[in-house]
């Protein structure tokens, strides 16, 4: 993500080239993408055990109240869909491999780092119920992002160091520097201020006397995500360099540059040290590189200030026009793009057994049925695009390209489209004037839920409850009973925890185990069975959100805190009895009581009975200190921000942009963690093409 060393060249230079700014009272745009990786990682929340949501909601929201102290006016630009013209692919596929290998160094009690499954889908439900402006483009949000800064004339927040090369007036204040936790005071006004570093395109390049246009040409040499230069020999940097600091090559390279009068000079000059055979290749990529870094006018402002829908052009004119705003609004999920456009998913890499399949392969008849209501629903898609497919391959057949993982290696698989029996006669360009009981039974038939199995069961909890029991029918290993306690009582805690409740009325036993001593040791079998639950809850709420909401959408922050569900588990290996971690009487025993009680009519008191009870392996986990979520208010905060996505918007002065990106001088403390030795559970390890007949479609038998 960003220029190869030009964020720590940026950093570490002795030409204070990032100056300190009070910031306060103006607008900021922020690279969502980059805020939650920094937020998560550098704040040290939990990896191994499948992430602490209800901590990073705290984070988040004391984030944006912090930015409402100083009266900073945020707007948040997430990431969509890939670029349609699949100029990053390489280097996206690079990346996921790195992910896989963090992800086993996870699972191996070694470091890594890797962001929870549902990181995405917290941090849009936060934004939305704090009513922060947030918008979630329909591909790579880096130059949207720019547009939107140049137009406003104000700063980015974000590391990423392609930041630093478009020209924008506004500057960016790296995330990093931006001391978003400790507000200060201005003693001049006594008006709260954030510390942050500010960089301005403008002061770098007088540093150096050389033409701003000059700089994409610097990002193409020292490689970034779209211009990667081979075969070309370039001049010894170190020869142009005036400076005794580390970063030599690139101070020689922009004294280099700066001799020229512009982008044209420069290309020629570097096609002298180029094989004739090289030229004309090395000369494309160099002015496709300038390109990347050409701004005009873009689509956010129109959306932010009025909500005016962007027109759509090329390959993204297949998205049905109803998905437009639940698109850029956050509500809808982005795979709905690549899908549609490339026919290709990505699948989220989590710390689990590496021995066994991907745990993404259970979640994968869900996905197939949201595959079909996009590939084979829709009017352009059965009359142009299917009878292309079956002109070649004789066969109407449609297909997406899975990329997941065999083993610790990046592998991708075609998997098949498909329909339920109510699937056949809808059109994915009226799926939005279905009626709710047609888009309801899609969901249910999808997961095995029969209609009957709705009453009793509150709103509220169906769909976590539903996915709950699709996870027991379907998963492998077949989970204990410690395995399904531990889940529901981390619901019950995710739950309380967001009400005003006394100590008393909460868990007994777990207020302790959240404080915590010691160190969690990650249990593999558990580690993969919560892999897959969450794999489950992911595609089921993109399903969900596909279909316009037939069913309510929990809060993904309450359902799950990994150390603590890990912790549970390790409990009640040991013995413990379920009573025990509930206060007999409180509102916890009858939350969980009313989700277990939902569970057996889901499965049947004969299911459970059947499940074994976990206690045949009583190896004691110990714990390590906890992070206590806490509930913070949160409405007087919404309307702070609920203004900024009406109406006129003043125009701000400089400000920053920022992103995250690993620094070699950046550091980051993760926790030391503890590996137990496999459990109980050996299973025969399975070609990836060749799944489990555990994964096939039960639920449409």
């Amino acid at each position: 993500m960003g220029v190869q060393g030009l964020k720590t060249f940026i950093e570490s230079s002795d030409r204070d080239y990032l100056r300190s700014w009070a910031f306060r009272d103006k607008r900021l745009i922020i690279d969502g993408c980059n805020l939650y990786y920094l937020l998560y990682f550098d704040c040290n929340l939990d990896q191994m055990h499948g992430g602490d949501y209800d901590a990073f909601e705290e984070l988040i929201t004391q984030f944006f109240e912090n930015l409402a102290a100083c009266d900073i006016s945020p707007y948040v630009v997430l990431d969509g869909g890939a670029d349609h013209t699949d100029k990053k692919f390489d280097t996206d596929m690079k990346r996921k491999q790195q992910k896989i290998n963090m992800a086993y160094a996870l699972s191996m009690g070694r470091r890594g780092r890797v962001l929870p499954s549902l990181i995405k889908n917290v941090l849009r439900q936060l934004l939305h119920k704090l009513k922060v402006p947030v918008v979630q483009c329909l591909e790579e949000a880096d130059w949207e992002i720019a547009a939107l800064a140049k137009e406003w004339n104000c700063p980015v927040l974000s590391n990423d160091s392609d930041f630093y090369i478009f020209n924008l007036r506004g500057g960016v204040l790296p995330i990093s520097h931006f001391e978003w936790k400790k507000v200060g005071v201005d003693k001049r006004t006594n008006k709260k201020i954030i510390q942050a570093k500010h960089f301005t395109l403008k002061q770098f390049c007088e540093s150096f006397k050389m033409n701003a246009e000059l700089l994409p040409i610097l990002a193409s040499i020292l490689g970034n995500d779209y211009v990667k230069l081979q075969n070309i020999k370039y001049p010894n940097w170190e020869e142009y360099s005036v400076t005794s600091m580390e970063n030599v090559r690139i101070d020689g390279m922009l004294n280099w540059l700066s001799q020229f009068q512009g982008p044209k000079e420069a290309i020629s000059a570097l096609l002298k040290f180029t094989d004739n055979e090289e030229k004309v290749i090395v000369q494309n990529a160099l002015w496709k590189g300038i390109k990347e870094y050409k701004l005009i006018s873009g689509s956010l402002a129109q959306f932010f200030d009025s909500k005016v829908l962007p027109a759509l052009t090329g390959p993204l004119q297949v998205l049905p026009k109803w998905t437009l705003r639940p698109l850029l609004e956050g509500r809808m999920g982005s795979s709905v793009i690549d899908v549609l456009v490339h026919q290709r998913v990505s699948l989220t890499p989590q710390v689990e057994n590496f021995q066994l399949p991907c745990s993404s392969e259970m979640s994968r008849p869900i996905r197939q049925v949201i595959y079909g209501l996009l590939l084979l629903g829709g009017k352009q898609t059965a009359n142009k695009q299917a009878l292309a497919v079956k002109a070649v391959t004789g066969t109407s057949k449609r297909y997406v390209e899975e990329y997941g993982r065999q083993h610790i290696t990046l592998s991708n698989q075609k998997v098949e489209a498909i329909q339920t029996k109510v699937m056949e006669e809808l059109q994915l360009e009226t799926l939005d004037k279905e009626p709710h009981d047609v888009r309801l039974q899609v969901f249910l038939d999808t997961l095995g839920v029969s209609s009957a199995m709705l009453r009793g069961i509150p709103h509220a909890l169906q769909l976590q409850m539903f996915v709950t029991r699709y996870w027991l029918v379907n998963a492998q290993p077949q989970p204990c009973q410690v395995h399904l306690w531990g889940l529901l009582l981390g619901m019950v805690n995710g739950k309380l925890s967001s009400t005003t409740k006394t100590e008393t009325d909460m868990l007994l036993r777990l207020k302790k185990l959240q404080t915590g001593r010691g160190r969690i040791y990650l249990e593999d079998e558990a580690a993969h069975l919560y892999s897959q639950w969450q794999s489950c809850l992911k595609w089921s709420l993109n399903l969900n959100r596909l279909l316009l909401d037939p069913l309510s959408e929990p809060e993904c922050a309450r359902l799950y805190r990994g150390t603590l569900v890990h912790q549970v588990v390790g409990e009640l290996r040991r013995g413990i009895a379920l009573e025990s971690l509930l206060m007999r009487g409180s509102s916890a025993e009858q939350l969980f009581k009313q989700l277990k009680d939902a569970i057996v009519s889901l499965v049947g008191e004969d299911f459970i009975k059947k499940m074994k009870t976990g206690l045949e392996n009583r190896d004691a986990g110990k714990t390590q200190s906890g992070y206590k979520g806490r509930n913070q208010p949160i409405d007087d905060l919404s309307s702070c921000f609920e203004h900024l996505m009406d109406g006129d918007i003043d125009d701000n002065e400089d400000d920053d942009l920022n992103g995250w990106k690993k620094a070699k001088g950046h550091k980051t403390e993760i926790p030391d963690c503890l590996y137990t030795a496999r459990t109980r559970h050996k299973a025969k390890v399975r070609n990836v093409n060749n799944p489990s007949k555990k994964y096939e479609r039960r639920c449409f038998d």
